[in-house]
């Protein structure tokens, strides 16, 4: 956060900018443009020129040109346009040197504010649902506004402070310098020099114009930074003081209590285990995602919407252009690419323990006899309600498996081969018993006693052995850990030391007893931006120290932590459609560099975001974002682990929505979602590839042709920086402007003969148990009778013709916005 002139940047054509935020702190700043802030929800402290006012639910202010102000506020949304009125350059009037007196916290007539109000409510309406012409309504809009505030709210008493450019550029350097120069050991003296001023004059310039003195301000940005560092636990009290230009650690410590009104020691402790995100000393961005959410933004916009605009609603009809695509050829009897499918070598379960809950077999064993997955990819077989460890009061140690037993025989019966993940640490045996993730308290720390660990390790490995075979546990997979390039406050650790000197003590026992047992690693985590640095240097260490993976185990999510600040919980999404793409690329180049292209690299984890609230994750968005990415990488990697089977976990509370975006295929109650769906068309693809392009994949089977076709669209860059502004439990779909229908038309050729055509399709008005629901016009009771209608019904389309060949077979097509297809052609048919 800068405290300084703010440079406001404005739409091209446009002289007004509007967006909706949520701010803790904001620090004194000011700008040449107005600036209109609408209070929704919540109470802000706000101080402009040196007076502060309380605005509550509903209160609006107007910051004039150059009037330095600051917000605080703890949990308030707040709407903020800023308007740029020398733009305005059609109208004869100079409204730049117009004072406006608004602000509904100091006025007693509440009713003077509605039109303004109801303004600003249509400015919200139509830029949620917004088109391509959108443009030419907020041009009118703005004006609007402006006479709005000009007849309304000009007034000739100005308490404003009016800057010449002189000194606005002259405090702009002088703000630029603190911030640059926070951590060095500046001085009012020094600055004084710098800008040819004596430091008197200085000393009264800067508290004329910003309301405080040079050293408060300077003490306010280093106590800012340094809180910001005090979230690093790699640093210690002394570091955040000498880093943030404190001289020594007591002044530091005495102006921080005298701000926070706690010692720094304390701060830490208390946010440590409540602050999303850390950035550690050998770790990037990482994020806390089983934090909860917050709900969407959308309640608090559309309530403000209904009350201030008139009873004749905005109503915006829905847009849906369409695309055509040329004839695509498609070679027919040319030889095609063999297919392995390693899309369904791997499906995923949160915790072990909940193989055994009969809600979760039920998923299992549906989703093996409709699709079929290979390997099963779960944490938490150590954990404490799996009873595996415990130590009596001298120390002794016992085991008990039967709970992974339970486990192992079920996934055994349902022919699903386990990923033995050893995680995560029993209690009895954590070097932390604070360091907890997740509802059950999951202890993530590494084990107090490396020795007992090994023999755990060891005892568990021989069970299996003598229980299974060796023969079958010689084709199971074997890891330890799960995302220890996480931050600390998740799965990582505080060095990566501690990881690398766990792993290699497994890999070792395990290897120990039968060399053949594969085993690897090490199921770290990477997203949109994110470079691999941490998993190559641990394949560095793996290398040197003679325990290089069998295979190696990835995560990808497309979140992109970049941009996360770690202190919102609204997570950031990749901007563009093809960083899953990118990824790839990304990570098998590397692997050629560094001579480990030949592992197998087994993705067990795969998602658009790790948030359990997504609400896009219940709909068709979900299922052509599956399918465009596992159609355009097909088999470039040894497996594709997407997560989640079911919605029926326990990282968190389940939420009483039945469709509250969760990850999983299945909801709780196992409806199938879209997601589902995307899977089951996979399935049915034969195992020759002989076609490939921009929304379509042909393969071709002994029984003849499948043709599996996407209509993707990607979430609009407002959605992407984390902000879901126009989506409520109901309206999911709004953040893409742009939907179209799209156009497919194939000739496979040489065709001859008659063929079955089969088509399934998905799309909001066939297979998508959410957008059924919604049909109903509002949430549908948890009743075993309605759950039962809509698990009927929420099936894909089926449609079944016979097609005549003369040489070529043309295929048409028209999908709707996210609709997937998949076309079955059997034959010739006599």
């Amino acid at each position: 956060m800068e405290y300084r002139h703010e440079v406001i940047s404005f739409p091209k054509h446009l002289p007004i900018k509007f967006f909706l935020h949520r701010i803790g702190h904001v620090n004194r700043h000011w700008h040449q443009s107005l600036e209109l802030i609408v209070n929704m929800k919540g109470q802000v402290q706000i101080t402009v020129n040196n007076m502060t006012y309380e605005l509550g639910p509903g209160d609006i202010i107007l910051i004039n040109s150059n009037a330095v102000h600051e917000l605080h506020a703890e949990n308030a949304t707040m709407i903020a346009l800023q308007i740029k009125l020398e733009l305005l350059k059609e109208v004869t009037m100079d409204i730049q040197k117009i004072y406006y007196d608004c602000n509904s916290a100091r006025s007693g007539n509440p009713e003077r504010f509605q039109n303004l109000k109801r303004i600003v409510a249509k400015i919200l309406k139509y830029n949620i649902h917004s088109n391509e012409y959108i443009d030419l309504k907020n041009v009118s809009l703005v004006y609007e506004l402006i006479y709005e505030l000009c007849s309304s709210f000009s007034s000739d008493e100005k308490d404003v402070q009016s800057y010449s450019q002189e000194n606005l550029d002259r405090i702009s350097r002088i703000l630029d310098y603190i911030n640059s120069k926070y951590g060095d050991p500046i001085s009012l003296q020094s600055m004084a020099k710098a800008e040819f001023l004596s430091v008197p004059y200085l000393s009264k310039y800067f508290k004329h114009s910003m309301g405080m003195s040079f050293s408060d301000y300077l003490k306010d940005i280093r106590l800012h930074h340094a809180v910001n560092d005090l979230l690093n636990e790699a640093l210690t009290i002394d570091k955040v003081a000498a880093q943030n230009g404190f001289p020594n650690v007591r002044s530091f410590v005495v102006a921080f209590t005298e701000k926070y009104g706690e010692l720094p020691s304390a701060w830490r402790k208390k946010n440590a285990g409540v602050t999303l995100g850390s950035i550690e000393a050998t770790k990037e961005k990482s994020v806390n995602y089983y934090q909860d959410e917050p709900l969407s933004y959308y309640e608090d916009i559309h309530a403000f919407i209904e009350e201030n605009l008139e009873a004749a609603p905005v109503q915006l009809p829905e847009h849906v252009g369409s695309s055509r695509t040329p004839v695509i050829e498609v070679p027919a009897a040319e030889p095609g690419v063999t297919l392995r499918h390693t899309f369904k070598n791997f499906i995923g379960v949160s915790r072990a323990k909940e193989v055994l809950l009969a809600g979760v077999q039920q998923a299992l064993r549906t989703a093996q006899e409709e699709i079929g997955f290979r390997y099963i990819k779960m944490h938490s077989l150590l954990d404490d309600d799996m009873m595996v460890y415990s130590e009596d009061a001298e120390g002794r140690v016992s085991y008990n498996f039967y709970f992974i037993d339970m486990v192992f025989d079920f996934l055994l019966s349902i022919r699903l081969k386990p990923l033995v993940q050893f995680s995560f640490m029993p209690k009895q045996l954590a070097s932390n018993l604070e360091k907890t993730v997740f509802y059950h308290s999951i202890n993530t720390s590494p084990p107090k006693s490396m020795d007992k660990w090994n023999a755990l390790i060891r005892a568990l490995t021989l069970h299996l052995i003598r229980r299974y075979g060796l023969e079958e546990v010689r084709s199971w997979l074997f890891c330890v850990w799960n995302e220890p390039s996480s931050s600390n406050l998740l799965f990582g650790f505080s060095n990566d030391r501690i990881f690398n000197e766990l792993y290699q003590n497994t890999y070792d026992t395990v290897k120990q007893i039968d060399p053949a047992i594969p085993f690897g690693g090490p199921a770290a985590f990477s997203t949109y931006n994110k470079n691999e640095d941490w998993l190559f240097q641990f394949l560095a260490f793996s290398k040197e120290h003679g325990c290089t993976p069998d295979f190696i185990t990835i995560h990808y999510y497309d979140i992109d932590l970049w941009n996360y600040n770690g202190q919102d919980n609204q997570l950031n999404l990749s901007p563009v459609s093809h960083s899953f793409t990118e990824f790839i690329d990304r990570l098998k180049q590397r692997l050629l560099e560094s001579g480990l292209d030949a592992l197998p690299v087994y993705l067990t984890e795969w998602n658009s975001t790790v948030s359990h609230k997504d609400l896009m994750s219940d709909t068709c968005f979900k299922s052509s974002y599956i399918i465009k990415n596992l159609t355009e990488n097909y088999d470039r990697l040894d497996a594709f682990g997407y997560w989640l089977l079911t919605d029926l976990h326990e990282e968190n509370l389940l939420p009483p929505q039945l469709f509250h975006g969760g990850l999983g295929l299945f909801t709780y109650n196992n409806i199938k979602k879209p997601s589902y769906h995307a899977f089951t068309f996979l399935n049915r693809l034969g195992d020759e590839l002989i076609a490939s392009g921009d929304g379509y994949f042909i393969t071709r089977s002994q029984t003849g042709y499948q043709i599996l076709l996407h209509n993707y669209h990607h979430y609009d860059d407002v959605y992407a920086q984390g902000v879901s502004l126009s989506i409520s439990y109901y309206e999911r779909y709004s953040h893409f402007p742009a939907k179209t229908r799209k156009e497919f038309n194939l000739e496979l050729s040489p065709v001859h003969g008659t063929y079955e055509l089969v088509e399934h399709l998905v799309n909001q008005q066939h297979g998508s148990a959410f957008d059924n629901e919604s049909s109903f016009g509002g949430a549908m009771g948890n009743s075993a009778e309605e759950m039962d209608y809509l698990r009927s019904i929420s099936i894909p389309k089926l449609g079944r013709q016979r097609v005549q060949a003369s040489g070529t077979l043309p295929v048409q097509a028209v999908l709707e916005p996210f609709e997937i297809r998949l076309i079955e052609l059997t034959g010739p048919c006599s």
